[in-house]
């Protein structure tokens, strides 16, 4: 948000953010803040707050999915770029899902209904309140499945809406990139070779671009895809982050399409490898100003990897590394260090550790990853 801000300061505009929460972090990055309860509140209630304050909103700038409805109603209301029904299917993997199958563009077997699911093994998670791979659980059959409702109706969790999908062997991959005229346009594909199968969590080493063949191959495969998808539904001016799965005999299947860049190190490999702010981006397609012409010549196909370390722990987290010590290591082009993070459900992921380098090939990618988190040291939950 602070960087959306100073991209909104730099055209002229005022940025106001709207949050639940009169402390948030980023309000005084902002020039104005208005309050409303996501939950017990409504679109209407919201309206008229900003009405009061005098404020006449020319864009919408959201990297929230469980507040697309919200996007979706201010700019209609206010006649502002990113109105449609595709963000309403946006915001519900199941509605992606129903979309993707009648457009024949999927053979992926899913269901809302657990009764219904006759496919194992299957990963169970929210379809419209999924952030950090929150409540995602692989399951391997009726009576594990049986026993992930009873766990989440024990933690509160019984009436969120879930989607059961069939599980994809095979490596999973992502794509960033802008949606316009209704064609996606990559920037950023990410192979995800150490990705944690059992948590379904992001893990290990991700690289750019893709190296294992059936993976390169199945980019395009998926690009073509979403971009039919994206055509179908008249989506326009938003960036997505579409994760995917390849297998060696050829199939590539979707597995999610987030409305947003990807989180933790993705924007700076966005930029590093396709010359773009991704902020900037949002921001002028927010504004309904994105052009092709935006995304710039291509770069060369530099090695660009990042890690994220997670704490499997509850507790606070302390870690002596700095950022300075880190970004000072060969190859290496950001670090974020959260010394003192606070683990508190361990539902999701929890990063406290991230950083991003480039090299001449993987196995130097790999050897300097390595020398980071040797540096870095080892870590306490206290």
């Amino acid at each position: 948000m602070a960087l959306a801000a100073e991209q909104l300061r730099s055209r002229g505009l005022r940025s106001v953010l709207i949050s639940e929460l009169p402390d948030n972090r980023h309000r005084d990055k902002c020039d104005a803040q208005v309050l409303v309860d996501w939950d017990s509140e409504n679109l209407s209630t919201l309206i008229d707050r900003l009405d009061r304050r005098g404020v006449v909103p020319v864009a919408v700038v959201n990297l929230i999915e469980p507040l697309l409805p919200w996007q979706g109603g201010l700019a209609a209301h206010y006649g502002l770029p990113g109105v449609g029904p595709g963000l309403d299917v946006l915001a519900s993997k199941t509605l992606v899902r129903d979309r993707m199958r009648a457009l024949g563009l999927s053979t992926i077997g899913f269901s809302d209904d657990p009764v219904e699911v006759d496919f194992f093994p299957a990963i169970v998670k929210p379809s419209r309140e999924s952030t950090a791979s929150r409540l995602v659980r692989k399951v391997h059959g009726p009576a594990e499945l049986l026993a992930y409702r009873r766990h989440l109706a024990e933690r509160g969790f019984g009436d969120t809406e879930m989607i059961i999908e069939e599980y994809l062997p095979g490596v999973e991959f992502s794509v960033d990139g802008p949606v316009v005229d209704g064609r996606f346009h990559p920037v950023l594909a990410v192979e995800k070779p150490d990705h944690d199968e059992v948590r379904h969590h992001d893990a290990g080493l991700r690289i750019h671009p893709p190296q294992q063949d059936h993976v390169r191959a199945a980019v395009p495969v998926l690009t073509e895809m979403i971009s039919a998808f994206c055509a179908d539904l008249r989506l326009d001016q938003i960036w997505l982050h579409v994760e995917g799965r390849a297998d060696e005999n050829g199939r590539t299947e979707l597995v999610e399409i987030n409305p947003r860049f990807g989180g933790g190190m993705y924007p700076t490999a966005i930029q590093e490898a396709g010359g773009i702010d991704p902020v900037a981006a949002v921001v002028s397609m927010s504004l309904g100003e994105f052009t092709p012409a935006q995304l710039g010549p291509v770069r060369d196909q530099k090695i660009i990897g990042w890690v994220d370390v997670e704490a499997t722990e509850l507790g606070r987290v302390e870690i002596d590394a700095t950022e300075e010590d880190l970004c000072a290591l060969p190859g290496v082009i950001k670090a974020v260090v959260v010394d003192g993070y606070q683990v508190t459900d361990l539902e999701q992921e929890n990063y406290f550790l991230r950083f991003a380098l480039t090299a001449d090939s993987v196995d130097q990618l790999r050897a300097r990853a390595e020398h980071v988190l040797n540096t870095a040291g080892s870590y306490r939950i206290i």
